[in-house]
């Protein structure tokens, strides 16, 4: 039988503004050791930044982590799942989109 996502979900999930700073966001990552932080605006998700984004699409790309605003570089077409959701549901999001983490979002 199923789990509920809320079961096995981590909370709360850490969040930064999309004007935030990379270097903020890298430095936030470090302190939560985590490989990844919701963008929120309001109540509303906007992206995901990842550990490996940071690497790929900043560093690699020789841009300033301190200059760069993370919603440059953060991935905007999220897909995300619900506390209520089961865990059936999410793993097979997840396979289908290839994903390795899925933001949950009431």
């Amino acid at each position: 039988m199923s789990q509920r996502i809320r079961e096995i979900m981590t909370s709360p999930p850490v969040t930064v503004q999309p004007q935030t700073p990379v270097a903020d966001v890298a430095r936030r990552m470090r302190e939560e050791n985590i490989g990844d932080i919701l963008i929120t605006e309001g109540d509303q998700l906007r992206g995901l930044i990842t550990d490996r984004d940071l690497v790929v699409r900043v560093l690699a790309e020789g841009g300033d982590p301190g200059a760069k605003p993370v919603q440059e570089v953060c991935s905007e077409d999220v897909v995300a799942v619900s506390p209520d959701d089961d865990t059936d549901r999410a793993v097979q999001l997840m396979r289908e989109r290839a994903m390795r983490r899925l933001p949950v979002v009431e």
